[in-house]
């Protein structure tokens, strides 16, 4: 199941995150939190989405399901945003 924190490696790969954050005017310190947290802001998967060319809609949808409180109400619907994702 995509996460954004595929996401993010994914963006990591492109460039560093000291560039990333020149790139969108905010510190270092947001991707260190976002990799603390195990999730991305939906603001941010949404403009790294962007960049990358990825469904900005869908990347947000999914950080704001990572940031519910586990139910199986939230699982069953990010298994759904990933079976979209992939078709």
């Amino acid at each position: 199941m995509p996460t954004t924190m595929t996401l993010l490696k994914k963006a990591l790969e492109v460039k560093r995150a000291a560039a990333w954050a020149r790139t969108f005017n905010i510190t270092e310190s947001a991707f260190a939190q976002a990799k603390k947290r195990q999730r991305l802001s939906p603001t941010l998967a949404g403009k790294i989405a962007h960049e990358l060319g990825e469904d900005e809609a869908r990347w947000i949808a999914v950080a704001g399901l990572e940031a519910e409180p586990p139910s199986s109400d939230r699982d069953s619907m990010l298994l759904r945003l990933a079976g979209a994702m992939k078709s």
